[in-house]
């Protein structure tokens, strides 16, 4: 046979076989496999938490020519489970099953996108919304107790809204004791509505700073809620600015600066105590009986270097002195 004839017969055919092999492989017809979804949103609407976990099922049909297999299944929550077949053959439909346990919800409406990943080229992987919002079995409004700022010995009351959705015997609802001696609380009907108030008294706390406590509403199928109780106490005159910095002062100047005493009621200064290098003056009264300001000046000469001093002033108001510290540096000549 003739190079030719060897070239026309079997070569080129060869080279043109092994072409159309090699394009087959790497484009493989679009209908060979493909997903498609009957709805790609799921709205479970609003979901009583102590019903249980609820279920919805979503239509998949393969329209292609070849068997699609489903690799893997992501949720992309924590709420929901989807079960479904691992395969599903040409033109045939299979149901994936979306099952959400509305205890784990986020307290408003929430949505999370699902994936579907397959072995098809053309749907490799396929979204699902999922949209549901939970109602509690019973809710406190507010869900803290924050009585804010107060002030030593002085009693403070706040009352909050308890709504009980599901069917429960309210008669069994019990307020449990409180850790802390200092917090009373009680329950009363609301003539209007088959809700609850709460009503939380603090008494008295002669101790400055941050209180924290939690109350726990037991309920008769075993749930409870807690409730966090907070406050600040703060001291009844608060200085403004609480630090007096002066920075860095030229020596042999007597530099001077200012701040004010505030409080909720009249009061008085009793007494100022201050170190040698600092001068306090209280000014003329202004006509604001709630408030004092006072006049700081620096003896730099006498002072020493660096300035770290405090300024302790007593009121009729507080029976502790207000501290204010108080800084400062000398320039060198």
């Amino acid at each position: 046979m003739s190079k030719r004839a060897i070239l026309t017969y079997i070569i080129i055919p060869t080279l043109l076989i092994s072409g159309l092999i090699i394009v087959l492989v790497n484009n493989p017809r679009e209908s060979a496999t493909e997903l498609i979804l009957a709805q790609q949103h799921i709205d479970f609407g609003t979901l009583p938490e102590w019903e249980g976990p609820a279920t919805r099922t979503v239509t998949a049909r393969n329209v292609g020519k070849n068997t699609l297999r489903i690799q893997s299944v992501h949720t992309g929550c924590s709420y929901a489970k989807i079960t479904g077949p691992e395969q599903i053959h040409p033109d045939e439909a299979a149901a994936f099953h979306i099952s959400i346990n509305p205890e784990i919800l986020p307290e408003a409406q929430t949505s999370a996108t699902a994936t579907i990943f397959t072995d098809s080229p053309k749907t490799s992987s396929v979204a699902l919304t999922i949209v549901a919002t939970a109602k509690r079995f019973a809710t406190l409004n507010p869900d803290v107790c924050d009585f804010g700022n107060i002030h030593p010995e002085t009693v403070h009351q706040k009352e909050l809204k308890l709504a009980v959705n599901a069917p429960l015997n309210t008669s069994d609802i019990q307020l449990l004791p409180s850790n802390h001696p200092k917090l009373t609380w009680e329950m009363t009907p609301d003539p209007d509505t088959d809700n609850f108030f709460i009503t939380i008294q603090l008494a008295p706390r002669k101790d400055r700073g941050p209180f924290s406590s939690l109350l726990t509403v037991a309920f008769p199928n075993e749930r409870t809620l807690t409730l966090p109780v907070t406050a600040e106490v703060i001291a009844p005159v608060t200085a403004h600015p609480q630090t007096l910095s002066y920075r860095v002062a030229v020596s042999g100047t007597q530099p001077s600066l200012e701040f004010t005493l505030s409080a909720e009621v009249p009061f008085e200064v009793l007494k100022v105590e201050t170190p040698d290098a600092l001068d306090v003056s209280v000014m003329n009264n202004t006509g604001k009986q709630h408030q004092r300001r006072l006049k700081v000046v620096w003896r730099v000469p006498n002072s020493p270097e660096p300035l770290r001093e405090e300024i302790r002033i007593l009121t009729t108001a507080d029976p502790l002195p207000i501290r204010i510290p108080v800084y400062g540096f000398t320039q060198k000549d």
